[in-house]
């Protein structure tokens, strides 16, 4: 009995036209989609910083102004106007705002969400890592995320709505803004309606996505 080693040249074209087959249909799931991975990724950060709250209780009877240290996800302006970023941290000084040593961890990769809004963003992933510093922070150079608005949200003091580029959370989670340079724990900054935060990308192919952290709970979601 004759035992056959080779495929036939027959046999390897049809071998090599399923391949291209399968590879042109099947392509399309593996290419990046980078607003999924922005919105997971920004909706996972503005929750971390919830939970840093929750575990983190900022109350102090020896310094009047102790609410300006509650965690909070702020974003930033590069200089240059080389991209935007964003911070996550507590003010810990009290001096409104926030150092590399008050900046949290990002988990992904164990690096500072931090930086420096004097100098211009880096210009890649590397160039962050060499300061230590987590890529995933800076939203234009990592999602080509060019613009973020906080549409304006009610809180307490006055009935006056705010639309300063934060969101913080007290350590029950509940969201809180207008709090920053406060001298007085006076509770007043406590969200009581619905906060927005839309994105938006340099490339205007690419459909713009809103954040929504819901009053009370500090219930982060997408909008619909």
């Amino acid at each position: 009995m004759r035992i056959r080693k080779a495929f036939t040249m027959i046999e390897l074209i049809v071998v090599i036209v399923l391949i291209a087959i399968l590879a042109k249909y099947s392509a399309p799931r593996f290419k990046r989609d980078t607003r999924v991975e922005a919105i997971n990724h920004i909706l996972t950060m503005i929750r971390y910083t919830q939970n840093l709250s929750l575990h983190d209780t900022k109350y102090s009877d020896s310094n009047t102004t102790w609410q300006r240290s509650y965690w909070r996800f702020h974003i930033y302006s590069c200089t240059n106007s080389s991209g935007i970023f964003y911070k996550i941290g507590t003010d810990k000084d009290f001096n409104k705002g926030i150092n590399r040593a008050e900046s949290a961890i990002d988990p992904s990769n164990n690096k500072y969400t931090f930086w420096d809004t004097r100098k211009p963003c880096p210009k890649n992933s590397s160039d962050a890592l060499s300061y230590h510093v987590s890529p995933n922070i800076f939203l234009t150079q990592k999602y080509g995320i060019n613009k973020a608005t906080f549409k304006p949200c009610n809180i307490y003091k006055n009935s006056i709505t705010s639309s300063s580029k934060y969101i913080g959370f007290d350590n029950f989670g509940r969201p809180i803004k207008s709090y920053i340079a406060s001298i007085r724990p006076n509770y007043l900054g406590h969200v009581i309606g619905s906060c927005e935060i839309k994105f938006e990308f340099i490339d205007s192919a690419i459909s713009p996505f809103t954040i929504v952290i819901e009053p009370e709970t500090g219930y982060t979601h997408l909008k619909d």
